[in-house]
This record gives structure tokens, sequence and C-alpha cells, in this order.
């Protein structure tokens, strides 16, 4: 009986050892396998780092994380930060699964120095510091490191500028022969007040250096600075995907990059205190001008085309003056808006301004054209100059009005002279004493009669022509001959005939682009400006009120006849060639 009891008590004893040394175990396991999910590490593609080149951090998980449980803005302080890639993989080895994520981001410091990459906590889990030393190009080269398989370098022509003129920043990208651009993007220059544009397109290109052949890539952009004082303009950057391939392989894993270029400070300086004039900076400043229809002498109130054209070398378009013209009052001018392009031509970045004016002379002589002079400062000789167009006289003589198209107002006027004539032809001489006789009375009442048949004959005839000028023959005016009703639409224009230039305008309409079927004033290839004068000309003719003074002829005269020689000048260049070089 006290056996049985001491073997019950022994056996209680062995089942309490054993079950706490199973509980300790399991704990084990759990805190093991908990630290193993929250082990995180970070690491650098390189140290130390050329400054303005990339490199990457890569922070390493061996669980499932999410991207937005790793904060990155700790790195804004030092350094750029680029976009951030997330790669998960998941693999199964001897039953066991493995999960690891990885995030990689692209960095790059702005300045040399030492950094540090402070430590990351994810879920109670936490990397090590990392201490980055940013050293220089020269540097690098120095210690055999600068063997950079992407290089960006920019250039100005001068540090030295003036306000408001332009300057070509050129941005060159190198790109190693073992490397591959995936993809990428220079971004633009900044500048402080002023205004950047790129010109032109990326020029491609090969070159060697150090023995080494890089493609390159060239992109330029046009600067202008506002204000005067030292400035810095914050450079161009590459950011992209490289690929570099290494020994036995024809291509590299894919990489991403941030490469900036170096920083440019400039001197921009004011005005001259002696420059008089509105300022204009440039190293070439050109005016021409051009006189459509070419030929030495001008009928009365026939319009004149003067084209002036001014060019300037590296000026933004926007910076051209106004031109300012003293017309004398013998004429009426009707100008054109402005147009303003811009062109590249031997290296150089060209502006230009083209105005042309509509001129009407109004009295016979001699008409001069008001001289130009334009002032402008050169940025290579530091002196002030002036482009000057010089004035030009030209012969004006007497219109010749002698078409076979009748007009109301000439015939009525030759009729008052014809009657005016016959009546000085009847009326007989006064005598002296001043007493009636009875031949002046029948002198008298011939005189009235032949009058009153005139009237009657007139009023006959005005009634007449009316009606048959509702529809014009259009036999009289043959299409197969090229400009034919030209002149007959001019007199009427001339003459302020709206009758007769709302008849003919459509047929003259009608030469001009026989290639038209259905002529609609909206679709026919004018300016605005001569468009609206063709829907004065109708509004007018289908108002009720229809006086002639009213109505202008010479307005929508001017802009037929600049719409002509354009015509006729469709086949000249646009741009004038530039007669003169570049000053040295």
């Amino acid at each position: 009986m006290v056996k049985a009891i001491h073997t019950h008590r022994r056996v209680s004893k062995f089942s309490l050892t054993a079950y706490t040394l199973v509980l300790v175990s399991l704990l084990f396991m759990l805190s093991f396998q908990a630290s193993a999910a929250l082990k995180i590490t970070a690491s650098v593609n390189q140290n130390p780092v050329v400054q303005g080149n990339s490199f990457i951090l890569e922070i390493r998980a061996n669980e499932s994380i999410s991207a937005s449980d790793w904060d990155s803005s700790p790195l804004l302080a030092d350094f750029m930060v680029g976009r951030t890639s997330t790669n998960s993989q998941t693999s199964y080895i001897n039953g066991t699964k493995t999960h690891i994520t990885t995030f990689t981001t692209v960095l790059m410091a702005r300045n040399i120095g030492s950094y540090t990459i402070p430590a990351f906590t994810i879920e109670g889990a936490s990397t090590q510091a990392i201490k980055v030393n940013v050293i220089s190009s020269s540097t690098a080269s120095n210690r055999g490191l600068n063997n950079r398989n992407i290089e960006l370098k920019v250039a100005v022509p001068d540090q030295t500028i003036y306000i408001g003129q332009q300057f070509i920043y050129t941005a060159t990208l190198y790109i190693a022969q073992n490397t591959a651009m995936q993809a990428g993007n220079i971004t633009e220059p900044e500048v402080p007040d002023g205004s950047v544009k790129q010109i032109g397109k990326d020029e491609n290109a090969s070159k060697i250096i150090n023995g080494r052949r890089f493609q390159t890539i060239t992109r330029k952009y046009a600067i202008t600075s506002n204000t005067a004082g030292p400035t810095t303009i914050t450079p161009s950057r590459f950011e992209g995907q490289v690929s570099t391939a290494t020994r036995g392989y024809r291509s590299g894993p894919v990489t991403p990059v941030i490469i900036q270029a170096k920083a440019v400070s400039l001197n921009i300086l004011p005005p001259p205190d002696t420059y008089k004039g509105e300022w204009l900076v440039s190293d070439f400043v050109q005016v021409d001008e051009e006189l459509q229809p070419s030929q030495d002498s001008y009928q009365q109130g026939e319009p004149i085309t003067r084209t002036i054209t001014l060019t300037a070398a590296n000026v933004d378009k926007s910076a051209l003056p106004e031109l300012a013209i003293n017309w004398p009052k013998t004429v009426k001018i009707y100008p054109d808006k402005p147009q303003l392009t811009s062109f590249t031509q031997q290296d150089n970045y060209f502006s230009q301004q083209v105005l042309s004016f509509a001129i009407i002379p109004n009295q016979v002589g001699e008409l001069t054209l008001p001289a130009l002079s334009i002032p402008w400062f050169n940025n290579k000789t530091q002196q002030q100059e002036w482009a000057t167009l010089p004035a030009k006289t030209i012969s004006i003589v007497p219109s010749e009005n002698t078409l076979p198209v009748v007009n109301n107002t000439s015939f009525v006027n030759n009729a008052n002279n014809e009657n005016s004539d016959a009546s000085s032809i009847l009326a007989p001489a006064s005598n002296n004493s001043g007493q009636p006789t009875a031949e002046s009375s029948i002198w008298r009442w011939l005189t009235f009669m032949f009058a009153g048949l005139w009237v009657l004959t007139s009023a006959t005839w005005f009634i007449l022509r009316r009606g048959n000028q509702k529809t014009i023959n259009p036999q009289v005016y043959d299409a197969t001959k090229p400009d034919n009703i030209w002149p007959q639409l001019q007199l009427a224009l001339k003459n302020n005939d709206a009758q007769q230039s709302n008849q003919l305008l459509p047929l003259w309409f009608k030469q001009q682009w026989p290639e038209i079927k259905d002529l609609q004033l909206a679709s026919l290839p004018m300016s605005q400006e001569c468009q609206q004068a063709c829907q004065d000309l109708l509004t007018f003719s289908y108002a009720k009120n229809t006086a002639s003074s009213n109505w202008n002829g010479q307005v929508l005269l001017a802009q037929l006849s600049k719409l002509r020689n354009s015509k006729k000048a469709a086949t000249k260049s646009q741009q004038p060639s530039i007669k003169t070089q570049l000053n040295p």
C-alpha cells in the first residue's frame, strides 16, 4: 500500500517538469519567428559618391510590407529624392516559405560633404544608419573613381550678360558605349525673373573621350534675364533608367539614375547710362523695306503696299520694339497687324517683325516715304548703334480713268458739263442798255425747253440703267482672261460705287480662285481685315440707306490690292536674306 502511493508522486513531478520545458520551447520558437519577420536592412550601391551623380538606397525586409509603411521624408534634408520602386518575391525551399520585399530609391547629394542616411523603423524593426561621403569630380578623377558611364555637362557663351539679352544654354548628355538608356528626360534650367525656352531639336552625335566612345545628346535653350545683379541658373538634370552591360552579357539590369549638371553663375548688367532710346541689345540688327507693286510712278488713289522687316539676332521676339512712323498728311494709311516670327540660321537664333502698310496717296506730285531709325546696343562692340531705313521719294501722277465701263458719277458730271456748254452756246450776249428784248425772251424760253428735255432724258436713262444693272451679262466679263475684272472693280471702288462694286466683287473672286466652286466669304483665303471690308460692302449694299457718303470704297480697295499683291508674290521667300555678316 505504501509503495503504490510513492510511485504516484514520482509520476506527478515528472509531468510538471515536461510541461514546463515544452512551454519554454514554444515561447522561444515564437520569439525567434517574430524577430525574423521584423528583420530590415539598408544599403547603398556606392560610397563615396561623386557630386551631381545619383546613387541607390535599398531597403530590404524578409517579410511582406507595404510601401506606405516606409517614410522617406527624412532624406529630403540632405538629398534629392527620386522615385521609389517596390519589388516583392516569394519562394518555397524544402517546404519553407520565404518572402522578400525591396524598396529602391534614387538619391543625389546637392553639395560636397559628409552626410548620414538616418535609421528607419518599420513595425518595430530598425535599419542601421549609413554615412555617405560626397566628393567633387576632380577629387574622384585623382582617385581613379570618375569612370562614369553617364554624365551631363552644360555651357554658356559668356557669364556677363545684359538685361534682356538672350543667350544660349547648351546641355549635353554623355552616355558610354556599354550603357543603354531605357528611358529618360532632360529637365529645363531655371532662372529667377527670366524666361527659358527650348530652341530646335535634340542633336545626336558620338565622341571619344579618354579613349572611351560616348553617345551624346545635345539640347539648347534660349534664356533671358530681366533683373540686374548676380544670379545663378538652376542647372538641368537627367532623370531616367539605364542598363550597363557587363563582360559576357549584352545588357545588365535596369537602374534608375539622376544626373545633375553644375550650376552656372551669371552677372546681369543694366543698360549703360549713355544709351538713348528704347532698350534693345543684340549683336546684329537689320531693317529692310519692299514696295508693291514695284514701279517708278503711281497713280493718285492707287494703293501702295510698303512692307518693313526688322531682324535681330539673339533677341526674343517679344522684346522687339514697336516701330513708330510719322506719315505725311497727303496719304491715307491702313496698317496690318505686326507679324512676329523666329528662326535659326547659321547656328544663330533670329527674331523678326514684319509690318505691312497700305498707302493711298491723295495728291499729285512727289511723295516722300519717311525714314526709320531704330536704336540698339551692340553687346560685342559695347557701343550704341542705329538700324536705319532712308527716306524714299516716289512720283504720284494723275489717275487715268479711261476704262470702258460707264460710271454713274462720271456720266452725270459729263452730262452737267455738256449742259453748261450748251447753255453757254445758246445764251446771247447781254446788251448794255439792260432793257429786255423779244430776241432775249425767245432765247430764254428755248433754254428752259432744252433744259426740261435734258432733265427728262436723264431721268429716263437713269431708270433704264438701274433696271439693266440688276443683272450683268456674263459675256462682258470673260473669265478666261486673267484678272480682266480688276480694272473695273478698282474704278468702282475709287468712285465709292457700292452697287457696281458689289456686282463685280464675286466675279473677281471667281477669277482669283477658280478651283473653289461654292464661293463663300468665310472660306476664302484672306485676312480678317479684308473679310471685314467685304462684309461692310455687303451690309451697306443690302441696307435700306444706300447713300454713297456712308460707305468708303478706299478701305476695301486697299485690302484687295494687298491681297492681289500677296498672291503675285507667293513664290517669293518669306524671310528676307541676311545681307550682311554678323559683327565680329
